[in-house]
């Protein structure tokens, strides 16, 4: 089953990682790009967790419990240990808070997005846990599709459309924003 994309405003909020390997790491830096705070628990975080530390927060020791979920909007496991897995899974769903946990689709309630990013404008890609890797190379070639100034681009369209507000005639709006739009983007057919 497919599973639906939602988009939520993480700024200032608690996010918990378990885990402190590569992938903890990958998401940890993507959590930060839009604004968590972030707490990781590892007992022996590689140097890349570590360099991100801070922003995050690094506590190095196992998860102990539900404790460690107290405030948190979103956990991530990344610790390759099924067992920890689980309960973490466990103490998230009980708590209502969504989990993700690499390599245990089965256990999550949400799956982590590839994520690509131009100022405000993001896609988040997942293939609902079915393959990561195709994701991974979905986002890489949404790169390379998506202008850097596409961000600028949205920026300068939030304006109009506000802008455009006060016009009464829908019809018009829409004609002028989708001006604006054939010049932001190249439209593919």
């Amino acid at each position: 089953m497919a599973y639906f994309p939602l988009f939520i405003d993480l700024t200032g909020r608690r996010c918990v990682v378990v885990g402190g390997g590569p992938v903890a790491a990958r998401k940890v830096k993507t959590l930060l790009d839009f604004g968590a705070d972030i707490t990781v628990l590892d007992p022996s975080p590689s140097d890349e967790v570590r360099a991100l530390s801070p922003p995050a927060i690094l506590a190095e020791r196992t998860y102990s419990g539900p404790e460690d979920l107290t405030g948190a909007v979103l956990v991530i496991g990344a610790v390759n240990k099924p067992k920890i897995s689980r309960r973490l899974s466990e103490d998230a769903k009980s708590l209502g808070i969504p989990v993700n946990l690499a390599d245990a689709p089965e256990l999550c309630t949400f799956f982590f997005p590839a994520v690509v990013r131009r100022g405000e404008l993001v896609a988040g890609i997942s293939t609902s846990g079915g393959c990561p890797r195709l994701a991974a190379r979905l986002r890489k070639r949404l790169e390379t599709l998506w202008s850097p100034d596409l961000g600028e681009a949205l920026e300068t369209l939030k304006a109009e459309r506000n802008r455009l507000k006060a016009c009464a005639d829908t019809h018009e709006k829409t004609l002028r924003l989708d001006a604006i739009i054939d010049q932001a983007v190249d439209i593919v057919p």
